[in-house]
């Protein structure tokens, strides 16, 4: 699944560094927003429920299931902004842009992940 995840959301970006400033909003926007897509299917694969994160403490040790929710918090508001900016409403701030691709591209890689979890 890691793997799968892996190559479900590579970020193109030819090894440089976020933000990518340089690429268009749709492109930065719809990079965050695939997460939310991979993460579903993953969870579903994996049997693993997806929870709301915000203002939660996940469980110790967490899981997967913690892990992905996690992750797909940045992918679902990936979605939302796409579908602004697709109405016209504009592109996001760019340090919220800017964070989410941080979080999502380093440092590490997703194949890192897979030493920390068990299920």
């Amino acid at each position: 699944m890691i793997k799968d995840v892996g190559a479900a959301t590579n970020a193109l970006h030819g090894g440089r560094l976020a933000p990518f400033i340089d690429d268009p909003w749709q492109v930065r926007i719809g990079r965050i927003a695939n997460w939310a897509g991979v993460i579903r299917l993953a969870a579903r694969a994996g049997a693993w429920e997806l929870q709301p994160v915000v203002g939660q403490r996940p469980p110790r040790p967490a899981g997967m299931a913690e892990l992905l929710s996690g992750i797909y918090a940045v992918g679902e508001q990936g979605e939302r902004w796409m579908q602004q900016f697709l109405k016209g409403d504009g592109p996001p701030a760019e340090d919220a842009i800017a964070k989410a691709e941080a979080f999502l591209t380093g440092p590490g890689s997703v194949e890192d992940l897979e030493q920390f979890f068990d299920d």
